[in-house]
């Protein structure tokens, strides 16, 4: 069975779990780990699966995530958990496996556990799963086990993963209905074309009508998307697909594009503030769990998508390696705003470079978060407004040539 070893350890207090047949043989145990132990509580396999069920509890908060993200982000604070009660990590990834609903969450747990088994490293055995886990989230891992602190790794990784989701979930919902509205628009103006202009259409031949504008307009809109609609979409789908090859292979194309796609309104702006939070957040917990500051700078480079942004990172980490102390090599490039750049200048005086770090990060957190909400608050009046018209234009483009008709009578 298993036992709950509450002791001292190098004057600090230590909580395990072992395995042992008996209380007095847990005892043993825990003197020969070095522990003293003051408490010694017996584990029942009830109290085992809560571990399971943590995810569960866990999941009201992020329920507006989708199951993959709440699975992941459950997953990370589960294995917190058991890091801090000093659980095995093969044992924590197989309470991981069983856990798990999600089929490529749960095949992940597998590879890593495999992975172990045959002598890899558990953050070598994460990174062969950074394209679904994030780059960023398996260097930050790497930077926990080299620290010896996972738990607060892992504690760190599931709040900014909760915290990213939720902006976007929020902003996915505000988007709910204006987007619904607009589909509703264009089935309905597919029932219109295919239905009721054909019978107006010959109505309004049959007494020569002189069509407006609107009519026109829509009678030669309805005929393109009628005899040319699906030309168009696959024609549209294989100039999507060249183009995503080619800025791939391209990256002095794909750089370009990732400058300007920055000078879009609303849109450049919560791609910056989003990848300088998760450059900051990285940065800080580098610097907080003790890692060379080299490494740090590098894996804070990493943690950028923008290859603009990345560009200008590592600028800074060049003027670092020339001599240029952390304020001073900022000041050289244009990638933070003055507010960020004073509070580095004084924690890098301070000694405190971590506390402002995270402050800084909290800082483009916010901005992201705000970023998001603006540009919610004008698209839904900019869709409403585009229902609108479309509405407009129908129903002119109908009603119009019956004001002319009833004239005629």
């Amino acid at each position: 069975m298993k036992f709950r070893i509450q002791g001292i350890k190098n004057a600090r207090t230590i909580i395990i779990i072992c395995h042992a047949a008996s209380q007095e043989e847990a005892k043993i145990k825990a003197y020969e780990a070095g522990i003293a132990p003051t408490q010694i509580t017996p584990i029942s396999q009830n109290a085992l699966s809560g571990f399971l069920l943590f995810p569960a509890l866990l999941s009201l908060r992020a329920f507006l995530l989708p199951s993959h993200q709440k699975e992941l982000i459950n997953s990370f604070k589960q294995i917190a958990l058991m890091l801090e009660a000093s659980l095995p990590i093969d044992e924590i990834l197989n309470y991981c496996i069983a856990g798990q609903k999600h089929p490529k969450i749960q095949a992940m747990y597998q590879d890593i556990l495999q992975s172990l088994h045959s002598g890899i490293s558990l953050s070598q055995a994460f990174k062969k799963h950074a394209n679904f886990i994030g780059e960023m989230h398996a260097n930050i891992i790497e930077v926990g086990q080299n620290t010896g602190n996972l738990p607060e790794t892992f504690r760190a990784l599931a709040h900014e993963l909760e915290q990213d989701q939720q902006d976007i979930a929020g902003f996915k919902k505000k988007m709910f209905y204006p987007f619904i509205v607009i589909l509703s628009v264009f089935v309905a103006f597919g029932i219109l074309n295919a239905l009721i202009i054909p019978e107006f259409i010959a109505l309004f031949e049959e007494f020569n009508l002189e069509l407006p504008f609107s009519t026109q307009a829509l009678i030669f809109t309805g005929d393109l998307l009628q005899k040319w609609g699906l030309v168009i979409l696959v024609i549209a789908g294989l100039g999507a697909v060249v183009a995503k090859k080619s800025i791939t292979k391209s990256p002095p194309l794909k750089e370009w594009l990732h400058r300007h796609i920055l000078d879009i309104p609303f849109i450049g702006k919560i791609l910056r503030y989003r990848d300088l939070t998760r450059c900051l957040f990285s940065f800080y917990l580098c610097v907080k769990t003790g890692m060379d500051f080299g490494a740090s700078l590098k894996n804070a480079h990493a943690s950028i998508n923008n290859l603009h942004l990345k560009s200008s990172f590592s600028q800074i980490i060049t003027n670092i390696q020339k001599g240029q102390n952390l304020s001073y090599a900022l000041g050289e490039v244009t990638l933070f705003d003055p507010m960020t750049n004073g509070l580095i200048l004084a924690g890098e005086k301070s000694g405190n470079l971590d506390t402002t770090l995270q402050m800084c990060s909290q800082y483009y957190q916010t901005l992201y978060s705000e970023a998001l909400n603006r540009f919610s608050q004008w698209v839904e009046p900019i869709l409403t407004l585009l229902v609108g018209s479309l509405v407009l234009w129908f129903s002119l483009g109908i009603m119009m040539p019956m004001w002319d008709l009833n004239n005629i009578e």
